[in-house]
């Protein structure tokens, strides 16, 4: 089995409208052919772009977004400080909705945006791989633990080939301590993608996705076998969090990968990553 071939393979990217999604529609558009999904407008196409509008759990909508389509990038879905009805909508419904029109419709590869929550209780001190059980600290990371085990389901019984991709802080820039280890930057996330569109045969994984952070409190051993080679590191931003007021001196603030996460008495916190 190989790869998708830049040149030829149309890929579905979904949350094209939003931060993570305008962030890989950008890099991707000058080597892809992409089709665009998102329920808030998509404007300023490029020549090898097409947009849909439209709801993931609008069935009908997503059938027709599938047509023709190699491979499935899907980033969308309801962050973390939603309630239970949104991200179940989104993150639960949406999600089987759209893997199950992928399926229908023939598509050969998914990448699928998890989240670092679904191993989020784990203690800080164990370097968790994606071989150890899930521990999600949230709805949110049961939910993309879900989707994980959808995604397996679809393999084992299907037979399509997906990589689940467990995002950590992915922004600009590092924002506190905890994201000292677990920062994932937006060129390290692209390269992580086209890995994954690209790989010959990814099976059904799941991968860690960070960058290379002197403060890495993860092991992935999967990152060899997709080709990743994170050039990044947060450590590259400490005089900038000093400035700010964070200690990145002093011991670490949370006793768990998940931080605020795993120790919120109600809803999460209200901040990705």
């Amino acid at each position: 089995m190989a790869g998708l071939d830049p040149r030829s393979g149309l890929v579905l990217l979904t949350g094209a409208a939003g931060s993570l999604g305008t962030v890989l529609r950008t890099a991707l558009a000058p080597r892809w052919r992409l089709r665009l999904l998102d329920r808030a407008p998509i404007a300023a196409l490029r020549g090898n772009e097409e947009a849909v509008q439209a709801d993931i759990a609008d069935r009908a909508a997503v059938a027709r977004a599938m047509e023709g389509v190699a491979a499935l990038v899907h980033f969308a879905g309801a962050p973390d400080a939603h309630d239970l009805e949104s991200l179940f909508h989104a993150n639960v419904r949406g999600v089987f909705d759209v893997f199950e029109a992928a399926r229908l419709a023939g598509v050969r590869r998914i990448v699928f945006a998890s989240s670092n929550h679904a191993h989020g209780c784990w203690p800080v001190i164990e370097r968790v791989t994606p071989q150890r059980p899930a521990r999600p600290d949230s709805l949110y990371g049961a939910f993309k633990v879900m989707g994980e085990a959808m995604l397996r389901f679809y393999f084992d019984r299907h037979a399509m080939r997906s990589v689940s991709l467990r995002i950590g802080t992915c922004r600009q820039l590092p924002i506190d301590q905890r994201s000292l280890a677990t920062w994932l930057s937006f060129p390290d996330l692209v390269q992580l993608v086209e890995r994954s569109l690209l790989h010959d045969d990814p099976g059904c994984l799941v991968v860690n996705a960070y960058s290379a952070n002197t403060r890495l409190r993860i092991a992935d051993p999967n990152w060899a076998f997709l080709g990743y080679e994170p050039k990044d590191d947060a450590e590259e931003h400490l005089a900038m969090l000093r400035a700010m007021g964070v200690d990145v001196d002093g011991p670490w603030e949370w006793p768990e990968h998940g931080g605020a996460f795993a120790r919120w008495p109600g809803p999460p916190p209200g901040r990705e990553g």
